[in-house]
């Protein structure tokens, strides 16, 4: 094994070798001495290299999902070949969310009017265990106590039928007066006309 290392000289010791003095000599164990012609690039700018070839085959490339190994799709579009990017379906009717309590016995209901939750008002100290929002029908259970929400703009009458039998007219004023919600403590088996408003009944 020999060991060469590069030691510039302008001034050979081989006269035979070093005739331009652009040998570079090299030191060495071999007892004797070595030159090497040092070579150099001056027109850096004009020196270009061209690879050229006919066919070059490069094999299917993938991108992948690493934890669901789902692959990406490639698609035409205009001309070429493009991944495919799909846009993400925000309507209601594929991404519905459910608010429900933690029994599984009833969902939280929608207000279609203005897509909102329904809040139903909790009445300290009243002791209901039973709570129902109707704008329609006959309440599920006798109620001990009623909102009403009238939002509309006008004045309009409730026609109620009470437990003893009896019925009565309950006004209330339009959603511009200060009266549009009203809470009264009636036994009441069933609304005769709701006259568009809402009603919360407890019991």
């Amino acid at each position: 094994m020999y060991t060469l290392v590069n030691n510039l000289s302008g001034k050979p010791k081989n006269c035979n070798a070093g005739y331009n003095n652009s040998w570079v000599e090299v030191l060495n164990n071999t007892d004797r001495e070595l030159f090497a012609q040092a070579s150099y690039i001056t027109n850096f700018d004009d020196l270009k290299v061209n690879i050229s070839t006919e066919n070059i085959t490069v094999g299917a490339l993938e991108i992948k999902d690493g934890n669901s190994n789902l692959k990406a799709d490639v698609a035409s579009a205009g001309g070429y070949n493009a991944l495919r990017v799909l846009s993400q379906d925000l309507e209601s009717s594929v991404d519905d969310i459910s608010i429900g309590d933690k029994y599984g016995n009833h969902f939280a209901e929608i207000e279609p009017t203005h897509s909102a939750l329904k809040v139903y008002p909790v009445i300290k100290g009243a002791g209901f265990t039973k709570c129902e929002t109707r704008t329609s029908g006959t309440p599920s259970f006798i109620s001990n106590q009623i909102l009403i929400h009238n939002n509309q703009d006008q004045d309009v009458s409730v026609s109620l039928t009470l437990t003893s039998g009896m019925s009565c007219l309950i006004p209330v004023g339009n959603k511009l007066s200060p009266n549009n919600i009203m809470n009264l403590d009636l036994s009441v088996l069933d609304v005769n006309d709701y006259a568009g408003c809402q009603i919360t009944f407890f019991s």
